[in-house]
């Protein structure tokens, strides 16, 4: 049902004896509850008695989060290691620079390539690997 200020006011209904009945359920539902952990159970994913998850969406954004936070974490770390090497000296800015510009040469091309393979649809094989032995 929507909210009254978003209906012009030609559409408007009185109010029917069924309505008070939602608003009677819906204090009851916050009943009891104060802070954000005792919701914990109602907003967090959890399987019902048939195995499905309560909210896809919301099982679907904590997979992207974790991907995310797991991408951040190899990048955090990566950095932190080649700052300890450059600063123990085994490894100097030059090298760490000439490596750098390699690998970004390295991954544009294969952007690319995935790019062109998305528009032409040429393979539908993964580009990057694949399932048979070499």
């Amino acid at each position: 049902m929507l909210p009254e200020h978003l209906v012009p006011s030609c559409f408007h209904l009185s109010n029917s004896p069924d309505n008070t009945t939602s608003t009677d359920n819906s204090e009851n539902l916050t009943q009891g509850k104060i802070t954000l952990s005792d919701y914990e159970s109602d907003i967090l994913i959890s399987s019902t008695a048939t195995g499905q998850s309560r909210n896809m969406l919301f099982e679907e954004c904590d997979r992207h989060l974790k991907e995310r936070l797991f991408r951040a974490a190899k990048i955090e770390s990566f950095s932190r290691l080649l700052n300890s090497l450059q600063a123990e000296g085994d490894i100097n800015a030059q090298e760490l620079s000439k490596i750098l510009t390699q690998k970004t040469a390295i991954i544009n091309e294969q952007g690319n390539k995935i790019w062109l393979n998305l528009i032409t649809r040429e393979t539908s094989d993964p580009i990057f690997y694949s399932l048979e032995e070499k």
